[in-house]
């Protein structure tokens, strides 16, 4: 497999990774950080992590795919066996990159917003639609005492590629990178785990 750096990459949050969205371009031997964040309208832009530097050549990695990158990182695992016992080892930590790629589409961003689609992945089935709370009746119900707005799917874009994005509570949790999309499919990637892709229907 040939290895292709170029582009921009998402770093695939894990369903217990709370931190912010971000995403890696390599610049000859250096890996440059940015974090995501979103502003109004559509827009996502991209802040340079000036914290973070690395270099690709003391990194270790695998191309999982042509679009998706795997790197390894060395560091310590905390388990916790009871109230009064735990243990620290040694773990080799995996952190997943996804290729992002422009959007194919000919539809223009309001359009998408007003269609719906049958979300399957891995077993988590919904049906969803952009800017509506995905809350059931009685966590909306909770979410109102404590004024807060509930989790929602919101569509945002980054260059040229479009995205779900998940909100929970005005807070930007997650990105799901949109491949295609027309009045009948719309297709995902970039999901932690296998199937890496999905095909989902859209429903009149």
């Amino acid at each position: 497999m040939k290895e292709d750096f170029n582009g921009t990459w998402l770093y695939i949050k894990s369903p217990d990774y709370y931190g912010k969205n971000s995403i890696i371009e390599f610049s000859e031997n250096e890996i440059k950080h940015f974090n995501i964040e979103s502003i109004e309208d559509f827009s996502l832009i991209k802040n340079v992590n000036e914290n973070w530097n690395e270099k690709l050549s003391e990194s270790e990695y695998e191309f999982i795919n042509l679009n998706r990158i795997r790197f390894f990182k060395n560091g310590k695992r905390h388990i916790v066996l009871s109230d009064e016992e735990s243990i620290t080892e040694d773990w080799k930590f995996e952190n997943d990159y996804e290729k992002l790629n422009p959007t194919k589409t000919n539809l223009t961003e309001n359009e998408i917003q007003k269609l719906k689609f049958e979300f399957n992945w891995n077993r988590e089935k919904m049906n969803i639609k952009f800017n509506e709370i995905l809350d059931s009746p009685t966590i909306q119900e909770i979410n109102k005492r404590l004024k807060k707005e509930g989790t929602k799917i919101v569509l945002k874009k980054l260059n040229e590629t479009l995205f779900l994005s998940l909100y929970d509570d005005k807070n930007l949790d997650k990105l799901i990178p949109i491949k295609y999309i027309d009045e009948k499919i719309i297709i995902l990637y970039g999901f932690p785990k296998e199937p890496y892709e999905i095909e989902c229907k859209i429903i009149e």
